[in-house]
């Protein structure tokens, strides 16, 4: 599967014209309560044979988040929260993302599943970022989070 037939079927589902420089992609979504936005970027790494889906998931919380990095990490062990992604701080930034690569091969099997559970699994952690609040630091566990067991 080409880079311009994943970008075709973003463009069906988000139901926009995206604007592809350099082999990339990028545009925000948005959970339909607007509870949650991020930006997503796909880029073809055409000389690692990979389409690479990243999000930007905000900032860390200005203290505390402990808890949070604890759920992040919980996540990330074998992909139970992530949906094959891997949580990440950004070094550059600072900033949480949400980040997959994937062969396009892969991807053509199912393209449009592939996309949107990334997607879906950026937005809520987008939310969980965002809702964070010191007070839950004591007994939080991932499931108050919200999030996903894949």
């Amino acid at each position: 599967m080409s880079f311009e037939d994943i970008v075709a079927v973003l463009e069906r589902y988000l139901n926009l014209t995206l604007n592809v420089v350099q082999d990339t992609t990028v545009f925000d979504v948005a959970n339909e309560d607007g509870g949650a936005k991020v930006q997503i970027l796909v880029q073809d790494v055409s000389e690692r044979k990979l389409v690479l889906m990243l999000a930007d998931l905000g900032e860390p919380p200005p203290e505390g988040g402990e808890r949070l990095l604890r759920t992040m990490l919980e996540a990330n062990n074998l992909f139970s929260g992530t949906a094959g992604a891997t949580l990440a701080l950004d070094a550059a930034s600072g900033r949480f993302r949400l980040q997959k690569y994937e062969p396009p091969d892969e991807i053509a099997n199912d393209v449009e599943g592939k996309l949107l559970s990334f997607i879906d699994t950026a937005l809520a952690w987008g939310r969980a970022i965002a809702d964070f609040r010191p007070s839950e630091e004591a007994g939080a566990s991932s499931d108050d989070f919200g999030m996903m067991h894949v």
